[in-house]
């Protein structure tokens, strides 16, 4: 059992590197990925030795919170942008940001000074789906196909693999990190557990379609490998020809591959390769008539924000929004034919339209409520 380190007070006059670290341990009860943690420490690092070459502290090691003002942070971040792109300054501004609501709460500073820091506005970005309309159907195809130019194919293995991002929309490095215990509940009502960013988890419904390929697949890696126990839950989902969990590189190679074979390499946006298949099931999901929320729920999104990108980027979308509002009905019923025998003083049911328009023809001049519409009052 491992002796808790007593936790050391924070002050004034504490070192810069040694706040950075008790703020790292605070970060730590939410349990961030290494790459946050490490990208947060550089960012803090970098923005601190601008600082002390700025104002004369000598190196970052030297600084202390107490230098840590307005006037200060915005001449540091002033020059790390100078050579920084505008992501990266955004990604070091949080982290300061972080830093010092951190010292905030242990009643360090009074206010947070890096409210008066300017950052770089995030660009709107689109998400970058596949383009071509049959993709997923041809990608589909070519992965239940034997691979030709492949030492040891497996199309069982790859259709499943496929299928999984196609009909769930699980990040790459979330599918490589699944287990067989990732797939839960019983036939009909299979889930699988999905540990996303934050080691956050949320459970995506499996499809029948979808279970019976895994199923396809689990039952030839039982012949193909009989000495692998396929009980356990903490054993990998998906595997390689030596019965190793897949890894992310081992994924981006196979699906690259599966690209090329379905012909739909150049519909693939650059730089997203297998975040494409994502980015195409929220897409799709969207132009189904998917609800957002529920959209992101599934996606695992920490913020509606970042969901909503999918609904701008179809011309389907909002569309689709607008079209299943309740008004849309009501709209709609008004220009269908109305009962006769429930037609009120308004007139024939001919006359609706027009009159709930506002317009008028010759013979209505003389009553006041033909030149009033639904809603309107007669003037006077």
């Amino acid at each position: 059992m491992l002796t808790p380190t007593p936790r050391r007070r924070v002050g004034a006059h504490t070192a810069l590197s040694e706040a950075l670290a008790s703020w790292l341990v605070y970060m730590g009860a939410a349990k961030p990925s290494p790459a946050t943690v490490a990208a947060y420490r550089r960012d803090v690092e970098g923005v601190g030795r601008r600082l002390a070459a700025l104002e004369g502290k000598g190196t970052f090691e030297d600084v202390v919170v107490s230098d840590l003002d307005r006037g200060s942070l915005r001449a540091a971040f002033s020059s790390w942008a100078s050579d920084h792109s505008a992501s990266s300054v955004r990604r070091a501004h949080a982290a300061w940001t972080g830093l010092l609501r951190f010292l905030v709460s242990e009643a360090v500073v009074e206010s947070n000074p890096m409210d008066g820091v300017a950052k770089p506005k995030a660009p709107v970005t689109l998400p970058r789906s596949i383009r071509a309309p049959d993709a997923v159907t041809r990608l589909l195809r070519a992965a239940s196909e034997p691979d030709p130019t492949g030492r040891s194919p497996w199309p069982a293995r790859d259709l499943a693999l496929v299928a999984t991002f196609c009909v769930t929309g699980v990040r790459e490095a979330e599918a490589a990190g699944l287990s067989l215990g990732s797939l839960a509940g019983e036939r009909g009502a299979r889930r699988l557990e999905v540990v996303g960013k934050g080691s956050k988890m949320r459970a995506v419904p499996v499809d029948p379609a979808l279970d019976a390929v895994l199923e396809t697949y689990l039952a030839e890696r039982k012949e193909r490998f009989p000495d692998q126990a396929l009980s356990h839950p903490g054993a990998p989902l998906f595997v390689d020809g030596r019965s190793r969990r897949m890894s992310v590189h081992q994924i981006h190679y196979l699906i690259s591959k599966l690209y090329v074979r379905a012909g739909i390499r150049a519909s693939v946006p650059a730089g997203a390769m297998v975040h494409a298949l994502r980015h195409t099931f929220a897409t799709a999901a969207l132009e189904a008539g998917a609800d957002v929320v529920e959209l992101q729920e599934l996606l695992g999104h920490s913020s509606l924000e970042t969901t909503r990108r999918y609904l701008s980027a179809t011309a389907q979308g909002l569309r689709h929004v607008i079209a299943a509002h309740p008004s849309q009905a009501a709209i709609r019923d008004l220009g269908k034919p109305r009962d006769p025998e429930r037609s009120t003083d308004l007139g024939k049911p001919a006359d609706l339209g027009k009159r709930s328009a506002g317009f008028t023809d010759g013979r209505d001049a003389g009553r006041p409520e033909a030149a009033v519409g639904i809603g309107q009052r007669p003037a006077g």
